[in-house]
């Protein structure tokens, strides 16, 4: 071999840097070709230089793929050759123009770019037609190139069976061709034998590597008796293509041969077979359902990162307690934590343990249900999600304490009802151990006010489930092994990786506005950004095609509101888009703005209609969303139920609406991955700046993959402060994540010079805290122990690390409050902490207020949502003197009739005996004077879902828990189960138990009564589980005569939000 280190010594890095900028122009100018956008080529001068810089990272990849084609050195320098090959690519097709595309997609196979290599073959039309005038080596040459670029693309089962009929298609020619082509070579016969014999072991090669990819095996069809390694039998077909290509004479198929090869064993060590071969019959069992014929889109390899955190890093064998993983967004965190999930459940089969999956949301609730179910329905493995009600009624008790073959082994909850479920004793009368807490953007451990409570319940757990292991998942973080460390010092990992991975290219980019000529004109134009993470960019601003998009002047569009609308008119062309407001009426107003002109969908699907039906059922056929949603254009914000806003994430997903406004709320849960993210502002409701994890994590989103597309996040700048504002909210770096309780101690000390939690107590961080205590004192039931471990209990808070790291002082002054406030909670009936969600301070004033008010367990007795509200009106009353209760009531009583609790009753009583959306809109929400029924229904939305049913009713169930205490136990079991129900009845709007159960099943409200009809036999509602399975066995029939001409509809509904669909 050549020694080529001479290169590495005149490689100039700046002309590599140049030949990377122009590399970037040619991608983001084909990134921009549908919107005509304008990428100038750059200088002339140095055309020269820069090709011997390309050619001289090509000498050194190939010499280093020759060398050892996994060092990391060589994925170095293919990674390098890959950015810049991608970029030079023939824009026609031939055999050598496919022969290049070849090369190139093994070069990223090789740099571990493998989405992006899969990019460049997204719309290649596999297998090519031969030509009648092509000779059999000709039609080898090329039907190799193909059956590669389909083992490569794999773009579900399609493309294997296409590799298989292409292989069928060469050997059925073979007879035909191959002797009359060797005895016109003449003297060229011999190495033209040659060069076909090392294609027919790569065209062998291609398809055990196809068969092993959907089997996992070689042959087993044939010989089910006998093993064949894959790694062997390919290394083998390799060698003999060398040997082959060596003795044809042709060096450029020596070369492809080795390129070949090593892309063969880089597809082995992606295959999910390898990552998980040997590890369990259920893990086997899992990746046979990933790669079956009847999943919509099949898995066949793992990503990059996947398999480093899986097999490279070992977590799929782990027998490590606490485990953070820390990958970027889009790298495949979730199918991380199924194979950990199948590994826990596994080592507590016998004793069925079971899984908590906790998500920051009610949307990523929603989410990873819906997925953990789909991918674990073959497997037997029950799925459930509790409702983010901070109460248990009576079906969800069955659910947890079913010990039947229809139990839940994963349980999928926000931090906060987890934290209830674990304080008020449910892990007891589960009966099963919990074997493992998987936490989802655990980033969030570190930001926002409920930080605290997802830190506390990770300590609880850690100090009262003795089995239970821990999966953190998270983006970017550089401390993953100080939180590994924080749960388990003695059995942690921290799983990442060390350069910023993306599954595509992406484009950051400010959208200004840039004058054209005539009255009002203007045109968008985009100011590609540099950062820190791999984004394309030019030293150029770019415009885009069109003059005054949306029919807009260049004064109106010096709103952030209408310049991001008319932003995503223009970039609709590259497919689907998000568009993010600040507040929900500027997202109508966007979704208005990008509707005007436009077309109705032509052939909507059956889920589209289904969407649009239930919509126009629940608001009206005149609800402006009805008409978006037939344009294409969907709404998702906090002024619309829960149902309505998963089952447009859904519509997205499946690529029935083009187009999403959001508010930035969405930062927090998407899930999706799309063409183009625009942002009209940049942070939340408030004025709050979008987090850097949650910005990063929807830029991450941007961009498809299977599609093709260069994810496009633009940013609307309308003059030079804004823009200087937003590239320095751009370059925000994610660092370290910290627990927000060192925060907590700093302000609290700056206030008020020491720390007195029973003062504290009343705010929502620090009631968190002293919950957490007050639960500690009890579980150890003994004062003198509890302050001999004082120092112990916080150690097991990740903020106690962090602030005797910070500041000793402030530990010490932390520990001595804990110690004085330790002294209040002696004797006390601290159940009543855990039951409640109130600190000690808050349960023992309401206990007061309760007394002085007269109100007792009599109060429960009465019809609360019939008749007088009064007894309604009075617990409300009490629940706006409970701080963890009031700042979400508050606000609401303040906009209406004052602290009277009346209002509120009024709404109540009206939302559970069955009024619409718009009826309560209209009775409760409109201003007098006004007609604006949409502004009045948004904010009904935001009041009822977003504070209203969810305060009120854990209001009812700790209002419960204190005035009937010991006594509930001694009710009769019905009387237990109905007062259990009534907080449910305030969270979903529905008045039976029955309904309650569509609700937990998915039937959206309008429907539930309804359906809940339909269970005549007299037979129990049952746990979610069992209403899901009546429901699932209904015929359309029977929705159709619960619902009339509705009824399909909502079945097609209750199966997307089921996960059905």
């Amino acid at each position: 071999m050549a020694d080529l280190g001479w290169l590495d010594d005149v490689l100039d890095p700046a002309l590599v840097a140049e030949a990377g900028e122009r590399a970037h122009r040619v991608l983001i100018g084909s990134a921009l070709r549908a919107v005509e956008g304008e990428v100038p080529p750059g200088p002339e001068e140095g055309y020269e230089a820069v090709g011997f810089a390309v050619d001289a990272l090509d000498l050194l990849a190939w010499d280093a793929i020759a060398e050892d084609p996994k060092a990391e050195s060589t994925r170095r320098l293919c990674g390098q050759m890959f950015a810049l090959a991608r970029a030079r690519l023939p824009a026609w097709d031939s055999p050598e123009a496919r022969l290049e595309l070849l090369r190139t997609a093994c070069l990223g196979w090789i740099a571990d770019e493998t989405p992006l290599a899969a990019r460049l073959l997204a719309d290649v039309e596999l297998p090519s037609e031969p030509r009648l005038a092509d000779d059999w080596e000709s039609r080898v040459r090329r039907g190799t190139a193909d059956a590669w670029l389909l083992l490569l693309r794999k773009r579900g089962w399609d493309d294997l069976d296409a590799l298989d009929q292409l292989l069928v298609r060469l050997r059925w020619e073979q007879e035909g061709l191959e002797e009359p082509y060797l005895s016109a070579a003449g003297d060229d016969a011999r190495p033209a034998a040659w060069s076909l014999a090392a294609h027919y072991h790569l065209l062998k090669t291609a398809e055990l590597l196809a068969e092993y990819l959907a089997t996992g095996a070689l042959m087993r069809g044939r010989r089910p008796s006998r093993h064949y390694g894959v790694r062997e039998r390919v290394q083998s077909h390799c060698d003999r293509a060398l040997e082959a290509a060596v003795a044809s004479a042709d060096p450029d198929l020596e070369v492809l041969v080795r390129l070949l090869a090593a892309t063969a064993d880089q597809i082995i060590d992606n295959s999910l077979w390898t990552v998980a071969r040997a590890v369990s019959p259920e893990v086997n069992a899992f990746v046979a359902s990933l790669v079956d014929r009847d999943r919509p889109r099949p898995i066949f390899e793992v990503l990059p990162p996947q398999r480093v955190a899986l097999a490279e890093q070992g977590l799929i064998r782990t027998a490590h307690r606490s485990v953070v993983v820390s990958l970027p967004t889009s790298a495949g965190k979730t199918l991380i934590a199924q194979f950990r999930i199948l590994q826990a459940l596994n080592a507590y089969d016998k004793q069925q343990g079971w899984v908590a999956y906790v998500a920051p949301n009610r949307a990523l609730v929603n989410q990873v249900t819906r997925r953990l179910r789909r991918d674990f329905a073959g497997l037997g493995i029950g799925v459930e999600r509790i409702s983010p009600a901070l109460e248990f009624d009576g079906l969800e008790e069955d659910m947890l304490t079913d010990r039947g073959e229809g139990r839940f082994r994963v349980l999928v909850s926000t931090p906060e009802k987890l934290d209830l479920l674990l304080r008020s004793g449910w892990q007891e009368r589960i009966g099963r151990p919990l074997c493992l807490v998987v936490a989802d953007e655990a980033h969030q451990l570190g930001e926002g006010k409920r930080a605290i409570k997802l830190e506390l319940l990770l300590a609880t757990v850690n100090r009262e489930a003795l089995d239970a292991g821990f999966l953190l998942l998270t983006p970017f973080i550089d401390n993953g092994d100080v939180i590994a460390e924080w749960l388990d010092s003695g059995s942690r990992q921290s799983v990442g990786l060390s350069v910023d991975w993306a599954p595509n290219d992406r484009i950051l980019a400010l959208a200004l506005r840039e004058r054209t000529p005539g009255a009002g004109g203007f045109r968008v134009a985009l100011e590609t950004l540099v950062t820190s993470r791999r984004t394309l960019s030019v030293p150029d601003t770019l415009p885009l095609d069109g003059n005054r998009p949306l029919g807009l002047t260049w004064s109106q569009a010096s709103s952030p509101t209408k310049l991001a609308a008319a932003t995503a008119s223009v970039l609709a062309g590259r497919g689907q888009t998000i568009t993010l407001a600040g507040r929900p009426d500027y997202a109508w107003s966007i979704a208005k703005l990008l509707a005007g002109g436009r077309e109705d969908v032509p052939d909507p699907g059956e889920d589209l209609r289904a969407v649009q039906d239930v919509v126009a059922e629940e608001f009206g056929p005149d609800f402006p969303l009805v008409g978006l949603l037939g344009k294409g254009i969907g709404i998702h914000h906090r002024g619309l139920p829960d149902d309505i806003r998963t089952l447009t994430e859904y519509l997205m997903e499946s690529g029935d609406l083009t187009h999403l406004v959001s508010t930035t709320t969405i930062a927090q849960g998407v899930n999706f991955p799309v063409a183009n993210v625009v942002l009209a502002s940049h942070q939340f409701p408030y004025g709050e700046d979008i987090p850097a994890p949650d910005f990063w994590n929807l830029a991450g989103r941007a961009g498809r993959v299977e599609q093709g597309e260069v994810g496009l996040i633009a940013l609307a700048a309308t003059d030079e402060v804004r823009a200087g504002k937003l590239r320095a909210f751009v370059g925000r770096q994610v660092t370290e994540l910290n627990s927000t309780l060192v925060e907590m101690v700093r302000t609290a000390l700056s206030s008020y010079g020491h720390l007195d939690l029973r003062t504290l107590a009343h705010l929502p961080q620090w009631s968190a805290f002293v919950q957490y205590l007050a639960h500690t004192y009890r579980q150890i039931g003994d004062a003198e122990e509890f302050a001999e471990e004082i120092e112990q209990i916080l150690r097991g808070t990740l903020g106690f690390q962090d602030l005797r790291r910070t500041d000793r002082g402030w530990a010490a002054e932390l520990t001595r409050s804990v110690r004085a406030y330790a002294e209040r909670l002696s004797g006390q009936p601290l159940a009543l902490v855990d039951s409640t969600g109130f600190s000690w301070e808050s349960v023992s004033a309401t206990l007061g207020r309760l007394s002085d008010a007269r109100i007792g367990r009599d109060v429960w007795e009465q019809p609360l949502f019939e008749g007088d509200r009064r007894p309604l009106a009075q617990l409300i009353g009490v629940m706006l003197e409970v701080p963890e209760l009031r700042d979400n009531l508050v606000e609401v009583t303040n906009e209406h009739e004052g602290r009277s609790g009346d209002f509120v009753a009024r709404v109540m009583q009206d939302w559970v005996n069955g009024a619409s959306m718009r009826q309560l809109a209209a009775d409760h929400f409109a201003k007098a004077g006004t007609r604006d029924e949409l502004k009045a229904i948004t904010k009904c939305c935001q009041r009822l879902f977003g504070e209203l049913a969810p305060t009120v009713s854990w209001g009812l169930s700790a209002l419960q828990s204190l005035t009937l205490g010991k006594n509930f136990a001694t009710l009769p079991a019905e009387t237990q189960r109905e007062l259990r129900n009534i907080p449910s009845y305030a969270y979903y709007g529905v008045r039976t138990e029955d309904a309650i159960a569509m609700r937990l099943a998915g039937v959206p409200r309008s429907a539930a009564d309804r359906m809940a009809a339909t269970n005549t036999d007299g037979t129990p509602a049952g746990g979610p589980a069992a209403a899901r399975s009546r429901l699932a066995a209904l015929p359309e029939t029977a929705w159709r005569s619960a619902l009339g001409a509705k009824g399909p509809a909502y079945r097609t509904v209750w199966r997307i939000l089921d996960g059905a669909r």
